[in-house]
């Protein structure tokens, strides 16, 4: 009976997995315009077929479907990594789970003022590829409250 337990949750771990169904971004390869818009990225790049280009993320995403997600905890910001493979701002969830954090320049500059103070963030859920850190997840930050 143990093995069964262990084996159904195996396969409820790794066969639907997050990362199986989420739209997964990678930068784009074709040619960008020059501007840089709200998020501080082209405001337009070619992609390969089966991707569109999200300004917000500055990634061809793929044509996954879209799926929305909301965390409360901790934002740190001022975050860095290798090759730049960071949005500069994280969150992490009460399971301990962390996230990219993808916001307009407006909302960046406010936040590294409020930097660990508890918010509550929706948006889209994607993954991007990276060289240095593979695979991450983030939120591509469509609403940001302050918890108290």
């Amino acid at each position: 009976m143990k093995n069964i337990l262990l084996a159904s949750f195996c396969t409820l771990m790794f066969c639907s997995s997050v990362w199986a169904s989420l739209r997964t971004g990678v930068l784009a390869e074709g040619t960008c315009t020059s501007d840089f818009n709200p998020w501080a990225h082209s405001s337009q790049c070619s992609c390969t077929q089966g991707s569109t280009y999200d300004q917000r993320a500055g990634l061809c995403l793929d044509d996954a479907d879209v799926e929305e997600i909301t965390i409360l905890g901790p934002i740190k910001a001022g975050m860095a990594a290798n090759g730049g493979e960071t949005a500069g701002f994280e969150i992490t969830s009460k399971k301990g789970d962390i996230y990219d954090l993808i916001f307009e320049v407006a909302d960046q500059e406010k936040l590294r003022t409020f930097d660990k103070m508890r918010f509550e963030v929706s948006g889209e859920l994607i993954i991007i590829e990276g060289v240095e850190r593979k695979r991450r997840t983030a939120i591509i930050a469509e609403t940001l409250k302050v918890f108290e």
